[in-house]
C-alpha cells in the first residue's frame, strides 16, 4: 500500500492520484500502456492503408511482405517510436470487431465491410519463451488473435465457431465435430498443403481449433501439445490450417506483425535452411500465400542481420530508401507535433486525475509549451517524451514545486535527448521532415 497521509504537490496541486508516467516505458504485449493512437498522426493512416486497404482492394493474391521502420541519429535500432505497440495494440483493436471500425474511418461501404472481415496477429521472438524460429513465433501469433477479445463478452475463437455453426448448419451437440469435418474436407482442397492430417499432434491441435474451449487449444499449442521440436519443423503446417480454418469461416486475410526479427538472426545457426523454408511457406503455400500478409519490425541493424538470407532467397527488399518500396513500409517519425504530443500526454493523466480535481485543461499541470519544450528535446521520440514527464512530475515533487512552466523545465531538459556515439555520428538515421 502507498503512503496516502503525506502532503503532496503531485495530489494536493496538481490533482493526481499518483504520477502516470513511467521511468521505463518499454511495451510488454501481456500488460500495455495506455494506447493512443493520435500519436501516430497521419502514419496510422498510411500503416492502415498499407497494410490493410491495399489488399483488401485486391480479389486474389492480398499478400503484402513489408515493414514498419524506425531508425534516427545515434541510434540504429530506433528505439522508443513505438513499433511494438502499434503492431499489437492496432491488431488487438482490429480483431475486436474482425476490421470494421477501421474500414468505416476509411469510408468503405458497408456491403464491402460485412463481406471483407479481417484479422491481426503480433508476435516476436523471445528465447525466454523458446520463441527462436519463424513458425514458432508465428504460432505466437495465431494464439494471439485466438485469445484477441471480440464484441464485448467473446472472443476471436468463439466467434470464429458461431459463424461456421451457422455457416455449416451443425447439429447441436455434434457442433465440434461436424466443424472438424468441414475443416478437414477444406484442408484436401488444397494440394500443395504437404501436411499429414493423421499425424497426432496435428490432428490434436485440429480437433482442439474446432471445439469450444480456448483455454485447451492455447495450452496445448503453448505447453502440452506441439513441442519445440515440432514447432521449429513443422510449424507452419499448424499456421496454413489455422489459416485454412479462418477462411472457412468467411475472413479474407489475415495481417502477421512479426517483432524484433533481429533476434532470429542472433539465435539460428540455419539461416539459408529456415529462409528457404520461409520462402515456400508464406509465398508458395496456400491458403497461406494468396490472404496472408507478414509485416516485420525494422531498422538498420535488423536488415543488416536478415540481409544474407532475405537477399538468397529472392523475398522482397523491406528497405525504407528504396522508393519502389514504398507501398509495403511504413516508416515512423515519431510525435510530429505539439498536438500530437498533448493527445499522448492527456490520455496518460486522464486515468490518474483525482474525481474532485478540476484541472484547468487536459494536460495540466502541464502547459502546451512545456509539451512542446520536452517535444523538441527528444526529437520527437514518444518513449523519452514520456519518461521525461516522468521526472519533471517527480523532480516537481522533490522540490515541491507547484508550477510546472518553462522556467522550472528547461534546465531539466539539457541534454535530455540520446547522445551520439564518435562511430555513429557521421552516420544519417535521420527521418526526413513530416
Amino acid at each position: 500500500m502507498a503512503i496516502k497521509s503525506q502532503k503532496s504537490v503531485l495530489s494536493d496541486v496538481f490533482g493526481l492520484r499518483e504520477n502516470p508516467f513511467k521511468s521505463s516505458h518499454i511495451y510488454n504485449v501481456d500488460k500495455p500502456d495506455v494506447f493512443v493512437p493520435e500519436m501516430y498522426g497521419e502514419q496510422l493512416e498510411e500503416f492502415h492503408r498499407k497494410f490493410f486497404l491495399l489488399p483488401l482492394g485486391k480479389e486474389s493474391n492480398k499478400q503484402v511482405i513489408g515493414a514498419l521502420w524506425s531508425s534516427h541519429q545515434g541510434d540504429d535500432i530506433g528505439k522508443g517510436f513505438g513499433k511494438s505497440m502499434l503492431m499489437a495494440e492496432e491488431s488487438r483493436r482490429i480483431n475486436r470487431d474482425f476490421g470494421r471500425a477501421m474500414l468505416e474511418f476509411a469510408e468503405i461501404g458497408e456491403q464491402d465491410i460485412e463481406e471483407n472481415p479481417i484479422l491481426s496477429g503480433y508476435c516476436t521472438f523471445d528465447q525466454s519463451k523458446g520463441v527462436k524460429s519463424f513458425p514458432a513465433a508465428l504460432l505466437d501469433a495465431v494464439i494471439f488473435i485466438l485469445e484477441s477479445k471480440h464484441g464485448e463478452n467473446s472472443t476471436v475463437h468463439a466467434e470464429l465457431r458461431r459463424r461456421l455453426i451457422s455457416k455449416i448448419d451443425a447439429s447441436e451437440g455434434y457442433e465440434g465435430e461436424e466443424i472438424k469435418q468441414a475443416l478437414l474436407k477444406e484442408l484436401r482442397r488444397y494440394r500443395g498443403l504437404n501436411v499429414q492430417l493423421t499425424h497426432a499432434t496435428l490432428n490434436g491441435f485440429i480437433d482442439r481449433l474446432c471445439h469450444e474451449d480456448t483455454g485447451d487449444l492455447i495450452r496445448f499449442i503453448r505447453h502440452e501439445g506441439i513441442g519445440p521440436r515440432i514447432k521449429a519443423t513443422q510449424g507452419f503446417n499448424f499456421v496454413h490450417v489455422f489459416n485454412a480454418f479462418v477462411s472457412l469461416a468467411g475472413i479474407v486475410y489475415v495481417a502477421y506483425f512479426i517483432d524484433q526479427i533481429e533476434n532470429f538472426a542472433m539465435w539460428t545457426r540455419k539461416q539459408d535452411q529456415e529462409g528457404k523454408v520461409l520462402r515456400e511457406s508464406i509465398c508458395q503455400t496456400s491458403p497461406t500465400a494468396e490472404m496472408s500478409s507478414f509485416i516485420f519490425q525494422m531498422h538498420i541493424r535488423a536488415e543488416a542481420a536478415i540481409e544474407n538470407m532475405w537477399k538468397n532467397e529472392h523475398l522482397p527488399s523491406l528497405s525504407f530508401n528504396k522508393p519502389i518500396n514504398a507501398a509495403r513500409v511504413v516508416y515512423l517519425k515519431g510525435l510530429g507535433s505539439t498536438q500530437e504530443a498533448a493527445d499522448l500526454t492527456a490520455a496518460y493523466l486522464a486515468p490518474c486525475r483525482k474525481q474532485e480535481a478540476r484541472a484547468p485543461s487536459p494536460i495540466f499541470p502541464f502547459t502546451e509549451e512545456v509539451i512542446e519544450a520536452v517535444r523538441s528535446a527528444v526529437g520527437g521520440n514518444p518513449r523519452n517524451f514520456l519518461e521525461s514527464l516522468f521526472n519533471i512530475l517527480n523532480q516537481a515533487e522533490l522540490q515541491n514545486h507547484k508550477k510546472i512552466d518553462l522556467l522550472f523545465v528547461q534546465p531539466l531538459l539539457e541534454d535530455v535527448g540520446e547522445e551520439v556515439s564518435d562511430d555513429e555520428e557521421h552516420n544519417d538515421y535521420t527521418n526526413p521532415e513530416r
